[in-house]
């Protein structure tokens, strides 16, 4: 049987906090001499297994300075990732949140909640369809409901 090989150990790294990461990005930081800022960001996010806002952070506290313009890139890119995941959700959920914020889907054109076991409960495309579109007017200049109503006015 063969022996296994002793392989050095990792750097640790990825567990640590901001003040560690800190601490050790020092001598780490001296070995990338001549890299372009972006690409040292890049490395050190993959070493401390850290975010993006908060690599440029930590390496701008450490002295390093990043281009403005990369950084506006680097958001409108960010964002545009989270709006992407957000959309995907959106569509693993089955539902999809309208312009205001309106939960639909193909059985019901507003969803007012859900129910203990996860159906939803709201207005039907039917029922929408149906009624007129705009404010219900008030019965009454006063607001209060003097008509009674019977039974079969109820929708349920």
């Amino acid at each position: 049987m063969s022996r296994k090989k002793n392989r050095p150990l990792p750097p640790r790294t990825l567990g640590t906090n901001r003040a560690g990461r800190l601490q050790s990005a020092g001598p780490w930081l001296a070995l990338q001499y001549g890299r372009p800022p972006a690409r040292i960001a890049k490395s050190y996010r993959q070493r401390f297994g850290v975010d993006w806002p908060s690599a440029i952070s930590e390496l701008t506290a450490l002295g390093i300075v990043f281009d403005v313009k990369w950084r506006e890139q680097l958001a409108r890119t960010l964002e545009g990732g989270q709006l992407a995941n957000a959309r995907r959700r959106a569509e693993r959920s089955g539902v999809a949140a309208g312009v205001d914020g309106v939960e639909s889907d193909e059985n019901f054109a507003f969803i007012a909640g859900y129910t203990e076991g996860g159906a939803p409960f709201g207005v039907t495309w039917e029922e929408c369809e149906k009624s007129p579109p705009g404010p219900s007017p008030d019965p009454s200049p006063d607001g209060a409901h003097k008509k009674s109503r019977d039974a079969e006015d109820w929708p349920f």
